[in-house]
């Protein structure tokens, strides 16, 4: 089986970075509609969705690394090296990813209290 070409892999990094970026904006909007309808447990949790799609959107080069890990066996020093590579060049990544996580962690706790 062929490699694909790093052209190849630019456009599917790209298709996948646009993609979650309509992603986000579409959560981003049933966040604002359900904000504007007083349902404050179902705006944060599809504000938190949107900030994660955010994150994931300079984030998908080590997901894609970890997914295809299993089939090229690459090894866990290059993953983290990869991981780590990304980090610092996106350093507001994990903050947003922080902020998705809690945003949705906090509509669960919310819903779970009766709130909607």
């Amino acid at each position: 089986m062929q490699r694909p070409s790093a052209n190849e892999v630019n456009a599917r990094d790209r298709l996948w970075r646009v993609l979650f970026f309509w992603l986000s904006a579409v959560m981003a909007g049933f966040a604002l509609v359900e904000l504007d309808a007083g349902r404050l447990a179902t705006a944060a949790g599809d504000a938190g969705v949107s900030c994660l799609m955010l994150s994931l959107m300079n984030q998908f080069p080590v997901v894609r690394a970890i997914v295809g890990a299993a089939s090229t066996r690459t090894s866990p020093s290059e993953l983290r090296r990869e991981t780590e590579r990304l980090r610092s060049d996106h350093p507001w990544a994990a903050r947003l990813a922080s902020v998705g996580w809690t945003l949705f962690l906090g509509s669960l706790i919310l819903r779970a209290l009766g709130a909607d």
